[in-house]
């Protein structure tokens, strides 16, 4: 005679449920939604970040947000009587407060390309795409060094 288990079948249905929810619950998480997806700021090492989006930082216990891209750099294949330069507008919230800071991407005397707040210095690196004439820009990417002073 042949005796199915009735309890061991519902059992084994509900591991397989379980099992499935928890596997789509890790892809989910490890792969992320794409919108609430954290980015990153790197100290010690240069970070990347798209126009109006936010990197951070747990252990430092900061939020980089990129407010505003102002590039008046001379478009390549054109003349230009000056070379132009970008500028950046970020606003930095820490445990202690809240800075807006802007940055460019000449150095001093007559620009100023870094700055130091709380320990950290942040310098702008460089902001892409260049400016190409005949073309349409995309959304800008700003490269920044935030490392200890």
């Amino acid at each position: 005679m042949l005796f199915v288990n009735v309890e061991n079948k519902i059992s084994m249905s509900k591991f397989l449920k379980i099992g499935l929810i928890g596997l789509i619950g890790l892809s989910l998480s490890f792969f992320g939604c794409g919108k609430n997806e954290k980015h990153l700021l790197k100290i010690g090492k240069i970070t990347e970040i798209k126009e109006g989006k936010t990197v951070e930082n747990s252990d430092y216990g900061l939020s980089l947000h990129v407010e505003n891209i102002n590039d008046s750099r001379c478009p390549k294949k054109a003349d230009c009587f000056w070379e132009g330069t970008a500028s950046v507008t970020f606003q930095l919230i820490t445990k202690k407060g809240e800075y807006k800071f802007t940055l460019d991407t000449h150095s001093p005397p007559n620009f100023i390309n870094d700055t130091v707040i709380e320990g950290i210095k942040y310098q702008l690196k460089d902001v892409l795409p260049y400016p190409d004439s005949g073309r349409k820009q995309s959304k800008k990417t700003i490269k920044i060094l935030a490392d200890k002073n």
